[in-house]
């Protein structure tokens, strides 16, 4: 074997090698075509979520992807986007790991948390936070996909005219705007009860 010669080494400055999933034309048969795609996901298919979840079209085994909107809005971005189940557990799941942590089985309110020697619970409740947030933001997009597929599988299976199948879709994709607002209200209310308490 020779050793290669400067002309047969690639170029420093070419450009870097695609991932796996965008060599390849995006996939997923029938059950995930850019209509039904389009229609679970409603005008921000082609501006967002097209980009967000190309790994998975073409290969829907976990991979970690950012989700800026699921990390910050922790867990209001689940229950605005219909992921029940997600929404459920990124709810309840920090607080009983908190309390799992620091072994207590009463809540602390704001002024509890603010006294010098609860400082520590500040911090371990400000880390049990950070963890959740970085899994919801790792996740999110992939947990989005699973449940749009889930969607277009179960359309599919229903065996339904085109246009009634595509209204059925629309109707289980989108948003869930009435929940989110009733969410983030109570929680505003309880979080200025528990100041003015």
């Amino acid at each position: 074997m020779t050793s290669p010669t400067p002309d047969d080494r690639p170029d420093d400055r070419s450009t870097p090698e695609l991932p796996r999933w965008a060599q390849r034309p995006a996939g997923g048969g029938a059950t995930l075509s850019e209509e039904r795609m389009a229609t679970y996901f409603g005008a921000k298919w082609d501006s967002v979520y097209k980009r967000k979840l190309a790994p998975f079209l073409e290969d829907p085994s976990f991979v970690p992807t950012w989700n800026w909107s699921a990390a910050l809005a922790l867990p209001v971005w689940f229950l605005y986007r219909k992921l029940y189940l997600p929404f459920a557990v990124f709810f309840l799941v920090p607080n009983l790991v908190f309390r799992l942590l620091t072994r207590s089985d009463t809540a602390l309110t704001v002024e509890a948390l603010r006294k010098p020697e609860n400082e520590w619970l500040l911090m371990m409740n400000l880390a049990v936070h950070l963890s959740s947030a970085i899994a919801a933001g790792g996740t999110a997009n992939w947990l989005l996909f699973r449940r749009a597929r889930a969607a277009s599988h179960f359309v599919e299976h229903q065996q339904l005219p085109a246009g009634e199948g595509l209204s059925l879709l629309r109707r289980m994709g989108g948003v869930n705007r009435l929940a989110t607002a009733l969410f983030v209200s109570l929680s505003l209310v309880i979080v200025l009860a528990q100041y003015r308490g």
